[in-house]
């Protein structure tokens, strides 16, 4: 298998789906009519010509406004496809272009390239630039053109697929094909059952206390003093989640759509988070403070755990292995995201 039908082939199983040919076709026709719209003032100027029968200033104006659109357009044109591969048509039809080597958006050089093969095959008028935009129509399976497989890119139909160019959608993808073995239609992991052997429904978790984000009041959220003897320094630590809320983070705790202790410990604080998408396990991780440090740990959630760096890309959390967390990163948990956050103050 040579590189191009691996990639294609991987594509398929992170579940990316290549754009039928009329999605395509009705991108490029949205992309024309703006260049078109750009044209509108020469075109009121040329009018003025044929009314009037003499040059002036003002058709001379509109002209050059219609150059100067043109231009801004093809720069943010370029802009658009080498950053994210999109366009004002492939953003209406929701299609979005990728490099084949590592389905990130295509780059300057390829974008550029593909600009200059599209521009010399206007030295065929007509036939040759719609041959070039058709020729998808010829690659039945997954609808790469000629210009595609120039610039070894892929266009994605996100409708039906996943968009490759977001990092945690991507990650969180890959981390659901090394795992072949799971049920990825039923997110509910092995985890919370009562001793019996009995599942624990939602409903039947003890009532307590919630704020508006949907969190259970912590019992046991006091601030934890940095480690060492004699230090005057408290070390601050909180989990900032994705609709406001604030919680400062307790020695331990659980984080799951509805999260059940293996054992009775009141010491564990238990935060459910609503999840509308069900990508979120019951009992998805835990996590903690020693005083100096906080950590997670992903408790084999089916849909993964992934910690996106404050400079950096986004990584999957190795499932029952501890990973300390460090000052501004966020962690992705189902389709819900929250931000550690440290802060030390003096005794």
């Amino acid at each position: 298998m040579d590189a191009v039908a691996f990639s294609l082939a991987k594509a398929h199983e992170l579940g990316m789906r290549p754009a039928n040919a009329r999605l395509r076709v009705w991108s490029y026709v949205i992309d024309y009519a703006v260049s078109l719209a750009a044209l509108l003032p020469a075109g009121i100027g040329y009018l003025i010509y044929l009314v009037t029968k003499q040059y002036s200033v003002v058709p001379l104006v509109l002209s050059g406004t219609s150059a100067l659109l043109l231009v801004v357009y093809l720069i943010v044109l370029l802009s658009l496809n080498s950053r994210k591969g999109s366009s004002p048509g492939k953003a209406a039809m929701r299609l979005r272009a990728v490099r084949l080597a590592d389905f990130a958006a295509p780059g300057f050089p390829r974008v550029f390239g593909a600009a200059l093969v599209f521009l010399a095959s206007h030295l065929v008028p007509v036939f040759g630039p719609v041959l070039l935009l058709l020729s998808c129509l010829f690659d039945r399976q997954h609808r790469r053109g000629w210009l595609d497989k120039l610039t070894g890119s892929y266009v994605l139909d996100l409708r039906s697929g996943i968009d490759s160019t977001n990092e945690r959608v991507l990650a969180r993808a890959e981390y659901l094909l090394t795992r072949p073995d799971r049920d990825n239609s039923e997110h509910l992991p092995k985890l919370g059952t009562l001793t019996h052997g009995a599942s624990v429904e939602e409903a039947a978790l003890p009532p307590r206390p919630r704020s508006s984000a949907g969190i259970v009041g912590a019992r046991n959220s006091d601030w934890h003093a940095a480690a060492g003897s004699g230090t005057q320094v408290v070390r601050r630590a909180a989990l900032a989640f994705d609709d406001g809320s604030y919680v400062p983070v307790p020695e331990t705790g659980l984080i799951g759509r509805a999260p059940v202790a293996e054992s009775a410990d009141p010491r564990t604080l238990l935060i459910p988070l609503k999840d509308p998408e069900r990508l979120l396990s019951k009992t998805h991780l835990s996590f903690g403070s020693d005083g100096a440090d906080v950590w997670i740990m992903d408790l084999a959630s089916s849909n993964g755990t992934q910690v996106t760096p404050a400079s950096g890309r986004p990584h999957n959390v190795p499932a029952h292995t501890r990973a300390l967390l460090n000052d501004g990163d966020i962690v992705q948990v189902g389709s819900r995201t929250f931000r550690i956050t440290f802060q030390e103050t003096e005794k």
